[in-house]
């Protein structure tokens, strides 16, 4: 059961602006019945706060940087002036054998738990390997993110616009919003203030409020309470798992400028925070819209991850709608050794360049800055997963000079004008000619400066180089022979399959088959060009 000690989130400015009240013994029947109410529904509504969680101020989070020369870890990184808060990291934990135990998913209202579904499996995984000094995951083929282009490819949410600040509001003000926005009496809007000691209100109570709403004829009230559950279980989901700040609310006051916000860009920054939390061996819970991460695994990692095609996705529609996660018990162990042999075969470095159709590239996605959700501040970083833009991966500056924080003012501003916040041309680099390119130096120093693997191995042999490998998309009618393309070419890679055998013979010839697909169904025509490795000639060409 979850715990109930302590209140609603307090990341959030609102909530920390009222001490948590208590409902009164009265002689009333009325508040009596209230009193009752809050009790029962208490254990539902309360977010977990374990007695270890993890402070969510960044001060707190980051603690002073380490000393290099005063602390060495087994694995790396050699170099911590880059991973500056490693030692808290769960990392750090796993790989001297401590398992921080079962971590707890909050998405769509719901808490997930064990037994660990194959999928749920995954995003913890990968939660592992995120730090929050580069705002990426740390895995053995170097450095890789969530970025605006991935939020707008796969959610087809907007990347531009403006950024929003929530203000800080108390609970006597929450009960006025709740009164001129959703127009319920002072005395329901009081109600349900005191059964959640603070500024939300409950996922429930919105759903009750929508359905009278549109009894009554109320489609602006209808439209607000709808909006403000929407972002409250999806993009903004909190690890109360029932909950939604009202202070979301003031951002439908004005209902046509809704369309206004770059709701992107802020999902994202709400997903960096809950991915910086659950990076940290003593959190328990990890909240965000874990729809995003999920979606983002299955495009980059189809073969490393369990999942189908979803048999009723349309193209056109958004790609998270593109896959259906196998259900089924899975092991974490299982995932996080295969992450460990990750090879760059492994990766679709750019999954989505026939969908560029329906959702083309963006200029903002290559905004180097802060992005921001309400009070959460976080860098966008393209330098450091330049491969991702199919661009070599260089050795990128330190994180920690990229570019002072601003106040919030101007990352309003420099986002709204992110036309002059742009990376540089002669910074992004040359154009990959292989997939996972990088500069000859790059692994060396991010082997230096990272921990590229979590379990520890007396076998492990070095990543091989990069190969060549058709750069198409995973979506459409050549998704499925990339993925054969990319699946024989690890069978080599990981001496699964010897050349010579039989076994390595069939596999060879299907690994040519799938690379002529592909390469025919760019072209419009049978070709050769494709065929990397043909049997009688291993070499790459």
């Amino acid at each position: 059961m979850a715990k109930t000690r302590g209140g609603p989130p307090r990341r959030g400015a609102e909530s920390s602006s009222q001490p948590v009240e208590r409902v009164r013994p009265t002689a009333s029947a009325r508040q009596r019945r209230l009193r009752q109410e809050v009790q029962e529904i208490q254990e539902d509504v309360v977010p977990d706060v374990d007695e270890e969680e993890v402070p969510a101020d960044d001060e707190a989070q980051q603690g002073d940087p380490v000393d290099v020369q005063a602390e060495v870890y087994g694995g790396g990184p050699e170099d911590t002036s880059v991973l500056r808060t490693y030692h808290r990291h769960v990392a750090l934990r796993l790989w001297n054998g401590e398992d921080r135990g079962t971590l707890k998913l909050v998405s769509h209202g719901r808490k997930l738990t064990a037994p660990v579904e194959a999928y749920i499996r995954d995003i913890v995984v990968n939660s592992e390997r995120w730090h929050r000094d580069t705002c990426s995951f740390h895995l053995p083929v170097g450095e890789m993110t969530i970025t605006l282009d991935d939020v707008s490819s796969l959610l087809h949410l907007p990347v531009t616009g403006c950024l929003f600040s929530l203000r800080t509001i108390g609970k006597d003000e929450v009960n006025m919003m709740l009164v001129s926005l959703l127009r319920v009496s002072h005395a329901v809007a009081f109600a349900e203030t005191e059964i959640t000691r603070g500024a939300y209100v409950r996922l429930g109570w919105l759903r009750d409020l929508y359905a009278h709403s549109v009894q009554q004829g109320n489609l602006d009230v209808a439209t607000r309470a709808y909006l403000l559950h929407l972002v409250g279980c999806t993009i903004f989901a909190d690890k109360s798992a029932t909950l939604v700040r009202v202070s979301y609310l003031e951002l439908f006051r004005d209902l046509h400028m809704v369309g206004t916000f770059a709701w992107g860009a802020s999902a994202l920054a709400f997903l960096y925070e809950n991915l910086k939390d659950a990076s940290f061996h003593n959190t328990r819970q990890i909240a965000g819209y874990l729809t995003l991460l999920q979606a983002w695994i299955y495009e980059h990692f189809p073969h490393i991850v369990i999942c189908q095609p979803n048999s009723e996705y349309e193209e056109g529609e958004t790609l998270s709608k593109r896959w259906a996660p196998l259900h089924g018990t899975g092991d974490v162990a299982v995932v996080r050794q295969a992450l460990d042999r990750l090879t760059y075969a492994d990766v679709i470095w750019m999954p989505y360049e026939a969908h560029r159709v329906h959702r083309p590239f963006h200029d903002v996605s290559w905004y180097r800055g802060h992005i921001i959700c309400g009070s959460i501040v976080f860098p966008h970083l393209p330098e450091r997963v330049l491969r991702q833009y199919g661009h070599i991966q260089s050795i990128p500056p330190s994180p920690h000079d990229a570019f002072p924080v601003s106040g919030i003012s101007d990352i309003h501003y420099q986002f709204l004008h992110y036309e002059d916040h742009l990376l540089e041309d002669m910074y992004r680099g040359p154009q990959m000619t292989i997939q996972g390119e990088c500069v000859d130096d790059y692994l060396r120093w991010y082997h230096r400066i990272s921990h590229p693997y979590l379990i520890p191995s007396d076998d492990r042999v070095a990543n091989p180089v990069p190969r060549r490998v058709p750069r198409v998309d995973t979506v459409g009618s050549t998704s499925y022979g990339v993925r054969h393309v990319i699946s024989y070419q690890a069978l080599f890679d990981r001496g699964l399959v010897t050349h010579g055998t039989d076994t390595g013979g069939l596999t060879q010839e299907a690994l040519d088959m799938a690379n002529l697909g592909v390469e025919g169904h760019r072209t419009g025509k049978p070709s050769y060009r494709h065929v990397y490795r043909r049997r009688g000639d291993r070499s790459t060409q």
